[in-house]
């Protein structure tokens, strides 16, 4: 078991995991998932209405 923890990390001390994702992309996943921007969003400010 030790010898199998040694070699896997061996292994793993070699590979290299790329993560980046461009500006576009990670906008585009947020739109998918409903990011809105506040100046796309119409709202009604009423001065009467309480809470």
């Amino acid at each position: 078991m030790g010898i199998g923890i040694v070699i896997s990390t061996l292994i793993m001390t070699k590979v290299k995991i790329n993560y980046e994702i461009s500006d576009y992309q990670v906008e585009k996943r947020a739109r998918a998932m409903g990011m809105k921007y506040p100046e796309e969003v119409k709202f009604i400010i009423d001065k009467g209405v309480s809470k």
